[in-house]
């Protein structure tokens, strides 16, 4: 059987939601396909930046757990006795969230959001098994407890994540430079009466001691910590060898050494996809999100520009005649252009930050970089003005 619908959208995450609820509300019919039944656990530590919480098209406040002013950031073993940086600032800085309640909030948001006639259906579907690209249609064939079954549309939207089947069936295989992360979660009745340090529970960290090419962090919940250790860019050497020193027992050894406890909960590997700032659509499937290797390489950031690529994707799709797939591939790239330049010098400054963090530290123990840093990262400022301090600082 064959089923025909304007857009299908692989993959019910934040990039696919936001993809398919401009879509909605412009008229269009669009078909999710997920291969989970929502809510569904996903690794991630889902801290929601301001820019995360602006782009968003509705609000996300059933959803918040903890809401934090402050962000404590600690150095690396060669960068002692220094002491740690903490930043306060008068707006939030960042919104904590779980992200298996955040991603079906965003789905429930988005399954009512059509208008003018439009509609959003969500699919579970086993996996997909083709996709055929012809000059005027996409065609993918899906296994489903029912069957088999083909699926017949103008554009295909691959917000599947950097395992995702769209990527591998493009034969865009996962990028050399992705990352990978763990993380684990400690519920504060676990914890000891004192934690190590005297550390706070409710201290959002980063710290980049762990490993090098990345960082451990806690952030705060509700009712528990996410803990978790990640590598985003090799220090030295090829990034594969670096993601291998991201190990469950370097975990264990962590939290035992932060938060005093030597068991976890709900430990989850995630690869994160990165190197998206080179992608170039092509053809009639745009590629948003991880899918894309849209994660920011420098804080591991991905909902951000899972959000935003959606909606250039749905935006370019909006605006073009699908008949012509160069048209509707460019007006993506030019939507997602934006995005794409602020990844390239996330790029630059993780290559240049992991490979000598201490000079990152020289950087934010001055006020007016720390301002300059925190304003670029949590509210997505152009980051001219941070270019042109860090060059007068360097000289």
């Amino acid at each position: 059987m064959i089923r025909e619908v304007d857009i299908l959208i692989a993959g019910a995450g934040p990039a696919g939601c936001a993809a398919a609820y401009d879509l909605a509300q412009a008229g269009k019919h669009v078909i999710l396909l997920d291969k989970r039944s929502f809510p569904r656990h996903k690794a991630c530590a889902c801290g929601l930046t301001r820019k995360t919480l602006k782009a968003l098209r509705y609000s996300v406040d059933p959803v918040i757990e903890r809401v934090c002013h402050e962000i404590v950031l600690q150095p690396t073993a060669s960068a002692s006795p220094e002491p740690d940086v903490r930043v306060k600032t008068r707006n939030p800085i960042c919104a904590m969230a779980v992200r298996e309640r955040f991603d079906d909030f965003c789905l429930q948001q988005t399954l009512l959001s059509a208008r003018q006639g439009g509609s959003v259906e969500l699919r579970k579907i086993d996996r997909i098994t083709a996709l055929r690209e012809s000059s005027d249609a996409i065609e993918l064939d899906v296994a489903t407890a029912g069957g088999m079954e083909t699926l017949h549309a103008s554009i295909l939207v691959g917000a599947d994540g950097s395992n995702g089947q769209t990527r591998r069936l493009l034969h865009m295989d996962a990028a050399k430079d992705d990352g990978f992360a763990l993380e684990a979660t400690v519920p504060y009745a676990d914890l000891p009466a004192t934690l190590p340090n005297g550390a706070s529970p409710q201290d959002l960290i980063f710290d980049f001691a762990p490993l090098p090419g990345g960082y451990g962090w806690l952030f705060p919940k509700a009712d528990h910590i996410n803990i978790g250790v990640g590598a985003f860019a090799p220090a030295a050497g090829d990034s594969q060898t670096q993601l291998k020193k991201v190990t469950r027992a370097l975990l264990l050894e962590y939290a035992l050494q932060k938060l005093g406890v030597s068991t976890l909960a709900h430990i989850t590997g995630q690869q994160l996809g990165m190197g998206g700032h080179t992608y170039i659509p092509r053809g009639r499937v745009l590629l948003v999100g991880d899918a894309a290797g849209l994660v920011d390489p420098l804080t591991g950031e991905g909902i951000h520009s899972a959000v935003v690529s959606g909606q250039a994707a749905a935006a370019a799709v909006l605006e073009c005649d699908l008949s012509d797939d160069h048209h509707v591939a460019a007006a993506y790239a030019r939507h997602l252009s934006p995005l794409q330049k602020t990844l390239t010098f996330s790029a630059r400054a993780a290559r240049a930050f992991y490979a000598q963090p201490e000079r990152g530290f020289k950087a934010m123990r001055l006020p007016l970089m720390r301002s300059l840093i925190l304003k670029t990262y949590a509210d997505g400022l152009p980051h001219t003005g941070l270019l042109t301090a860090l060059a007068k600082l360097t000289t």
